[in-house]
């Protein structure tokens, strides 16, 4: 274990990026698995493959490049030397700006890697966006604030990813969902009306 460890740290420490493009996308993959598995009950006939897959590309490619370098960037900009104060103004800064930003991110980065027109992407949005943006105050301001407090900055993204395995399963249960109702929708009934 104490190797594991050790490859870890000099990955995290000489090839960042890449280590967190590899952790997000098994873990938003593992997340989705559990969003087919467990929540929808598909069963593996009916597990979508293809959804896991872009589960896998948006993590490898913008969920865990982009939250990695977040954790960077929050470290640098907030120097204040109290331990708490520090925590209390990482977790406002990042709930503030950036929850809503990589919620967008994935909302429009999902629904690209799916083919979704423009319109289509807009009512995703309506339909979703809000009640995830509150979930996710729900959820991350104490994930944030255990990590911003108790870990090192090295090893937040992993412990902030492995929190995440059961926020990627509910952002792909509300994609799904999202899914479900936009095809229902006058916008998805005139495109598929057009193939």
């Amino acid at each position: 274990m104490s190797s594991l460890l050790q490859k870890y740290q000099y990955n995290i420490l000489n090839k960042p990026v890449r280590t967190f493009a590899m952790q997000s996308s098994f873990m938003m993959t593992l997340g989705d698995v559990i969003s087919q598995q467990l929540i929808e009950k598909k069963g593996w006939q009916g597990h979508d493959v293809s959804r896991s897959l872009r589960m896998t590309i948006y993590g490898a490619t913008i969920g865990g490049p982009v939250i990695g370098t977040w954790f960077g960037f929050i470290n640098r900009v907030v120097t204040i030397r109290n331990k708490w104060t520090a925590t209390i103004v990482r977790v406002g800064i990042d709930q503030a700006f950036f929850s809503p930003a990589i919620l967008a991110c994935f909302m429009g980065g999902i629904s690209i890697l799916e083919g979704r027109t423009v319109q289509e992407t807009k009512e995703k949005f309506e339909k979703s966006y809000f009640n995830g943006l509150m979930n996710s105050y729900c959820y991350w301001p104490f994930v944030n604030l255990f990590t911003f407090a108790l870990i090192p900055i090295h090893y937040r993204p992993i412990v902030n990813s492995s929190f995440g395995i059961a926020w990627n399963a509910y952002l792909s249960h509300l994609n799904q969902k999202s899914i479900q109702a936009l095809k229902s929708s006058p916008t998805f009934i005139q495109s598929a009306n057009k193939i």
